[in-house]
């Protein structure tokens, strides 16, 4: 199989001394395109540091955002689940809260374990799909 001339990789040798990256990738291990909009920013030498670091700050975070935003938003609604069932057990007394809250906070533990468990399994038997 010959390679493409878009998975090739081109060395930087137009750059000055004080920044000079490796590599420049045109493409991704995955084989999408690779945005190059993280090194135009950090190599735009007309910005300050601090204004750099900022703009890649914000380009980054958005890019988790955008991975990590459903997983908050399940973490942060499974919560306000555990939230109101304490409130409705509060009104039934304190015996009965203080069950809730344990039982919440077990079922929460066994769960989380779990999940640690599988991905170490998996991690452990190499399983792509398990």
């Amino acid at each position: 199989m010959a390679p493409s001339d878009d998975c090739r990789v081109e060395y930087a040798d137009d750059q000055d001394e004080s920044y000079q990256p490796i590599l420049n990738d045109k493409r991704s291990f995955s084989g999408e395109p690779v945005s190059t909009e993280l090194e135009e920013i950090l190599s735009n030498m007309e910005l300050s540091h601090p204004t750099r670091i900022l703009r890649a700050t914000i380009l980054e975070l958005r890019i988790l955002f955008r991975l990590a935003g459903p997983a908050i938003v399940v973490y942060l609604l499974n919560f306000l689940v555990s939230i109101a069932t304490q409130i409705f057990c509060g009104h039934l007394g304190n015996l009965e809260l203080a069950a809730a809250s344990l039982g919440n906070t077990g079922v929460q533990v066994f769960v989380f374990g779990v999940m640690v468990w599988s991905q170490n399994l998996r991690s452990k038997f190499d399983l792509k799909k398990w």
